[in-house]
């Protein structure tokens, strides 16, 4: 009976395993599901830390969405952004949802057209909640930096 249970559980592992990705994928291209408040995500080996200006963040594996940023605004603004965004596999983007859930793909990126450099981008802030999100399937070595410059009114 044991040596069953041993099995079972490892078929579950395995199949886990196999479908980890799978809602990631699925749900990639979106917004509604991008949109959400929540994150949906799994990750192994995450660093993150604010740097000067901004945030970066390390991630040895990734699959879903996670919120990088979260703000309330008062007045509609204009920010700059400078990103760079590198993975060794898999597809990633960051995203902006402004506060009536509109999503705006702000960097894209696969391993074969990964971001060497800075990125600079205008994201329109308009008033209420803004957000910004990493979201991606089978994500390796992720390396993003964002940068945030003082919004303009």
């Amino acid at each position: 009976m044991e040596k069953l249970k041993v099995a079972a559980f490892s078929l579950l592992c395995l199949f886990l395993a196999a479908c980890g990705n799978e809602f990631a994928r699925q749900e990639y291209g979106s917004n509604e599901k991008i949109a959400q408040m929540a994150d949906h995500y799994a990750k192994e080996g995450s660093v993150g830390r604010s740097i000067d200006g901004g945030y970066a963040l390390t991630i040895s594996k990734f699959n879903g969405r996670e919120t990088l940023w979260d703000e309330t605004i008062q007045e509609n603004q204009d920010m700059e952004l400078d990103v760079s965004l590198y993975i060794s596999k898999g597809q990633a983007k960051v995203v902006h949802i402004d506060s009536d859930g509109n999503v705006t793909t702000v960097v894209e990126c696969s391993p074969k057209d990964s971001e060497d450099g800075v990125v600079t981008k205008t994201v329109s802030l308009k008033s209420g909640q803004n957000r910004l999100k990493i979201v991606g399937y089978d994500c390796e070595e992720v390396d993003l930096k964002v940068l945030v410059a003082e919004p303009q009114a």
